[in-house]
């Protein structure tokens, strides 16, 4: 990945089948297009790939796929977990994989002071035997809260960036404003990677991208042109796209994938069903992008 232009990682969903097992090969076959369709990464087992509904093993698996098709430079590996102890197990694994990109969410559930949050990011460091970890931030779901003052704590750990996830740009920017040097930022957020690229950040990690990634690629390569036409149209696209998801819902993300062709099945998570009016909008979204 060039570090100099915009970055679009897809946050990839984890497929099921009939009996809830992970279907692996849709997943393959979703991550074939992805690289086809010129995304630049993908991050695996997050949030919108229901961790928290995997148990480790399903999680490495999903590793080990992605690995082979996208290649160990452009994959995100997932480690992140409730406590240490499993997280950095699932690094060592994970490395053993030949993982090199490592990114952990906060410990969640109870909400870990700085100290422990620093702690925790240190020994996954140290279990990924030199790869690059970065830390996930998503106070929303994890309860936890990491100030944008503890990245010179990270880093000093050897923590090489973070991702924002459910917050506003103005928060974001706070992050952004208190990042060492080197240090890359990333935003959560589908709609941001103008803002994001303009300021400074790296790039999104965009759930929706992986349903529909083309406008995230035209929307990246128009910046990097500096072609407004083209990034006031592909970002319209886009806004079109994370509206038509109900911004990122897991359940309207594996229908749109599954009305592209590629049968993702339904969720683990307990979450709402995808009416049928949404199921024809997402399918004539396709069909346009």
């Amino acid at each position: 990945m060039n570090p100099a232009r915009p970055i679009v990682i897809s946050a990839v969903p984890t497929p099921f089948d009939e009996g809830e097992k992970p279907a692996l090969r849709s997943l393959s076959k979703l991550l074939i297009q992805l690289r086809e369709k010129r995304i630049d990464a993908v991050f695996v087992a997050g949030t919108t790939g229901e961790f928290t509904a995997l148990d480790d093993d399903e999680r490495l698996d999903t590793f080990r796929i992605a690995l082979e098709i996208f290649g160990p430079d452009s994959v995100f590996a997932h480690v992140g977990a409730p406590s240490a102890y499993q997280a950095e197990r699932l690094a060592r694994r994970a490395r053993e994989l030949g993982a090199l990109h490592l990114a952990a969410v906060t410990p969640f559930f109870q909400p870990a002071p700085p100290d422990q949050i620093v702690e925790y990011y240190r020994r996954i460091v140290e279990a990924g035997q030199g790869a690059s970890v970065y830390a996930y931030l998503f106070r929303q779901r994890t309860t936890t809260f990491a100030p944008p003052a503890i990245l010179d704590r990270l880093a000093e750990v050897g923590v090489v960036g973070v991702k924002v996830s459910g917050e506003t740009d103005s928060s974001v920017n706070a992050y952004l404003q208190n990042a060492p040097e080197h240090f890359a930022v990333y935003s959560g957020n589908d709609v941001s990677l103008r803002w994001l690229a303009g300021r400074g950040g790296k790039g999104v990690v965009s759930g929706v991208s992986s349903a529909y990634p083309e406008p995230f690629v035209r929307l990246r390569d128009a910046l990097i042109a500096n072609d407004a036409d083209a990034i006031a149209t592909a970002e319209r696209i886009v806004q079109r796209a994370v509206a038509a998801v109900r911004g990122g819902s897991v359940s309207h993300l594996k229908a749109a994938i599954s009305a592209r062709g590629i049968p993702f099945g339904g969720v683990r998570t307990a979450t709402e069903s995808v009416p049928a009016s949404d199921e024809r909008e997402l399918f004539e979204l396709a069909l346009r992008v």
